[in-house]
């Protein structure tokens, strides 16, 4: 996320006033078979809780179906799955940028 805002994050850290909590609610891992493949699909549950009391949930936002995958096709799982990771982490910067302009 820190490369895409101007808003920086930090992580594990305990004296930050709110932390965010990414639950994973759905995973599709997508397929690569040479010169076909489907991205993966990720759906997940973005919490903002205030670090000192977790149980305070600040404002919660569902991401469904962020695409894991390049033009080109990844063969590897993993790296597709984490890329939904990323797309979701970009997707939330810009939405942070757009509303706190």
């Amino acid at each position: 996320m820190n490369k895409n805002t101007d808003i920086k994050t930090s992580v594990n850290n305990l004296s930050a006033k709110y932390t965010l909590i990414v639950e994973t609610v759905w995973i599709y891992p997508g397929w690569f078979a040479g010169i076909m493949n489907q991205p993966s699909k990720l759906s997940t549950l973005l919490k903002f809780v205030e670090t000192a009391d977790p149980s305070r949930v600040l404002l919660e936002i569902e991401s469904k179906n962020a695409p894991g995958d390049n033009f080109v096709g990844l063969p590897n799982n993993n790296d597709r799955i984490s890329e939904g990771y990323a797309k979701t982490a970009k997707t939330l910067a810009h939405m942070i940028e757009k509303k706190t302009r």
